[in-house]
């Protein structure tokens, strides 16, 4: 899938060890999962996937772009004491309930 990410505001955050990045993702057929944006954010930011955390990516109706916000920690223990529980499983990857089903035999 091909998408670009414009960030246009990017702001320091100390005492809560992170990076608040602030912008828009253009696109040509569907937006970007929260993993692939993820993925994107953490090879550009050249940090670990682990401390990039997608707070939300709001389409824009019919303009084949959506706004986000993410939050680029300085730690993984940072992550679990300031991001919510809902935003981190929001950022995992998916797993089919049929595969799920399967493994768990």
């Amino acid at each position: 899938m091909a998408f670009n990410v414009e960030v246009s505001e990017k702001v320091e955050q100390p005492l809560l060890s992170r990076t608040v990045l602030k912008g828009v993702v253009v696109y040509d057929a569907a937006p970007p999962s929260f993993v692939e944006l993820k993925k994107h954010l953490a090879s550009a930011m050249k940090v670990d996937e682990a401390l990039v955390v997608v707070q939300h990516l709001s389409p824009v109706f019919g303009m084949g772009k959506s706004s986000m916000e993410a939050h680029v920690y300085k730690s993984k223990d940072a992550v679990s004491s300031f991001a919510s529980k809902v935003v981190i499983t929001r950022n995992k990857q998916r797993v089919k309930k049929a595969a799920a089903a399967a493994e768990s035999k």
